[in-house]
């Protein structure tokens, strides 16, 4: 009897020690699903306006919404995003690695291709 009482001791401590070792295993995220720190400037854009970035910052309406006279930091997953204030809109990507990418036609008014930091380089797109 205490020979089983023994070996259950021994079973039940080897399954703890399993389930501590896989509770203290990294946690990997989808690539899909990695956050990346994104840094956006706006600040040439004055007076300061208010910005967003739909379903990520707050909206244009909003009391609390980011002004472009402040660069700012958001976390984007990869995907399809879109830049806009009362006078500038425009689309932009993020892939896996967390570089931006966006349009050719709006190079003249914006820079950060191929990095993480989006700049906004002109008070108004022009009409294309």
């Amino acid at each position: 009897m205490r020979l089983v009482v023994i070996c259950l001791l021994f079973a039940l401590v080897g399954i703890n020690q399993g389930a501590t070792a896989n509770a203290e295993a990294p946690v990997v995220k989808h690539p899909l699903a990695r956050e990346h720190a994104i840094t956006v400037d706006a600040s040439v854009l004055m007076p300061p306006k208010p910005w967003s970035i739909p379903g990520v910052t707050e909206s244009l309406q909003s009391l609390t919404a980011s002004t472009t006279n402040q660069v700012k930091t958001v976390n984007l997953r990869p995907g399809r995003y879109m830049f806009t204030t009362t006078i500038i809109s425009f689309s932009f990507t993020v892939d896996l690695e967390g570089k931006l990418d966006y349009s050719k036609m709006h190079d003249q008014c914006v820079s950060g291709r191929g990095t993480s930091a989006l700049t906004v380089t002109c008070r108004y797109m022009m009409p294309q």
